[in-house]
């Protein structure tokens, strides 16, 4: 990892040489340039491999420690009322995050040097761990409660559905099923597999249900299923079978098709021209989107709400 520097507060401070100092205030609680250089090192260090020059490196710097910045405020007040509401995080739990952070330095030296240049022993960085992961916790059983609160009535999924019109505009599509056999070798294998493919295609002209030749013969993820694999549009499956998927009538069986991992048969179940979704098709699509969207902008509000409750004082 290379030594980053990084201004802060219009001074060059180095990761290597840190010179602590308070970013923020959260009532009497300060949050040091310390703990936020070594939640962000790994992602500096990223952002200086990639960087076209040092004035855009430092302006991505900048952003970056803003938004971590306000990311540890919000994390000072989560976690006050992660204190209230009793929740507390398993050590197992620790070990497993403490792992993950580990794995974002280039060797265990150097997570070591990192680590004491921000002035903290393994035990503080536990610590800080928990109390994240607590605030985490506290911001998802919030958001999970907003969410419970939310009503979508008619109108809303109305409005946004013509709104958002552009989005449900559906594509030419097919719903297909196929069975499968594998044949990755040379010549020979694929020569006896194809052979196994047009029996089993001859089975099926002679009135063999096709799901259930499927779940007796095919290899394919889906074979349990009938073969089903379920709407595909274009683009979805390599060329060769694109072209049978799209040009094979409805309930029709295409001939014996080759791809690089073997040899297919499809049935196309269904057609559906390209066109526009109605809300009915796409009410199950939509609910989901507004009711997080809601939830979203309630959580917000609490989190402003708890930041006005508090006395934040920004020195970045």
């Amino acid at each position: 990892m290379l030594v980053v520097v990084v201004a802060l507060a219009g001074v060059p401070v180095s990761q290597g040489e840190l010179v602590d100092q308070i970013l923020a205030t959260v009532d009497t609680e300060a949050i040091l340039q310390s703990e936020i250089m070594m939640e962000i090192a790994p992602r500096l260090a990223e952002l200086q491999s990639t960087a076209a020059d040092a004035a855009s490196f430092q302006k991505a710097a900048d952003a970056l420690m803003g938004e971590a910045l306000e990311q540890a405020i919000d994390a000072k007040l989560l976690l006050r009322e992660a204190l209230r509401a009793g929740i507390e995080i398993e050590e197992k739990r620790i070990d497993e995050q403490l792992a993950e952070f580990k794995k974002l330095y280039d060797s265990p030296e150097q997570f070591t040097k990192e680590l004491e240049a921000a002035g903290e022993t393994l035990g503080d960085l536990r610590v800080r761990i928990r109390k994240q992961s607590m605030a985490r916790a506290m911001a998802v059983r919030k958001q999970g409660e907003f969410e419970k609160q939310v009503v979508v009535s008619e109108s809303d999924l109305a409005q946004y559905f013509e709104d958002h019109k552009d989005e449900f505009a559906r594509p030419e599509r097919v719903r297909v099923s196929q069975i499968f056999l594998p044949a990755t070798g040379g010549a020979d294998e694929r020569a006896v597999v194809k052979a196994r493919m047009d029996e089993i295609l001859s089975e099926l002209k002679q009135g063999g249900d096709f799901a259930a030749v499927a779940k007796a013969y095919s290899k394919g993820p889906e074979a349990q299923q009938g073969g089903a694999i379920g709407w595909v549009a274009r683009g979805d499956l390599v060329q060769s079978l694109e072209e049978a998927a799209f040009g094979v009538p409805a309930a029709g069986i295409s001939d014996v098709l080759e791809s690089p991992g073997g040899y297919h048969i499809l049935r196309v179940d269904e057609r559906q021209e390209a066109g526009q979704a109605t809300l009915e098709d796409v009410r199950k699509d939509i609910e989901p989107r507004l009711r997080a969207e809601s939830a979203a902008q309630q959580y917000r509000n609490w989190i402003q709400e708890l930041r006005n409750k508090s006395r934040v004082r920004v020195f970045y």
